[in-house]
């Protein structure tokens, strides 16, 4: 019963990362019409996949060390709540850590850095849309840490960081690696508990 249920789940997390994927591909069709594959293609060139997915990594373990000591040192817990202990249920489910990983790290970085940011990075501003881009990453997290202004702003910070990743090559290897592993280190660290 435990296995279905947690089956079950871990199909709806995946299909809310498709649900993503698809919006970033409506988008790219709308703003990029006549160009999407070349745009697309363009988010995943091969020429520097290794520096770009090393320096993801780093950055990724990076980011998990900050976090990890800042909340150490701030005694700050995640909040009480039903996305809370989703989440805990999640990561203690088979497969579970890599639905939060690498499901979280390719929808996310997708949608956020590669379309939001890749469609608008030519015309505006870099810091403005670095700024835009982790708000509305920033945002979509709220729920999840409702009540916890601190980890609000440790959000924001890192989707200025994926961003600035992203702005390194104009590619998705990097911050899809960093996002990846900093779920997958903090994940084993919420399992751990």
């Amino acid at each position: 019963m435990m296995e279905t249920t947690n089956a079950r789940l871990l199909t709806a997390i995946w299909q809310g990362f498709g649900f993503m994927v698809l919006a970033g591909l409506l988008l790219t069709v709308i703003f990029r019409w006549g160009e999407v594959l070349p745009f697309l293609a363009g988010l995943f060139q091969p020429e520097f996949v290794m520096r770009d997915v090393l320096i993801g990594l780093g950055s990724g373990v990076l980011m998990a060390g900050i976090v990890t000591l800042l909340m150490k040192i701030t005694n700050i817990d995640l909040p009480d709540n039903d996305l809370t202990q989703l989440l805990k249920k999640i990561i203690r489910a088979r497969g579970g850590i890599v639905t939060i990983a690498l499901g979280a790290g390719v929808a996310e970085e997708f949608l956020f850095r590669g379309v939001l940011m890749g469609l608008v990075v030519d015309e505006w501003n870099t810091a403005l849309v670095l700024i835009l881009n982790a708000l509305v990453f920033a945002a979509l997290h709220v729920p999840q840490y409702k009540g916890k202004i601190l980890m609000h702003v440790v959000v924001f910070i890192m989707g200025i960081w994926l961003g600035a990743l992203f702005l390194l090559s104009y590619t998705l290897w990097a911050p899809i690696a960093a996002h990846a592993l900093y779920n997958a280190i903090l994940g084993w660290q919420m399992r751990a508990e």
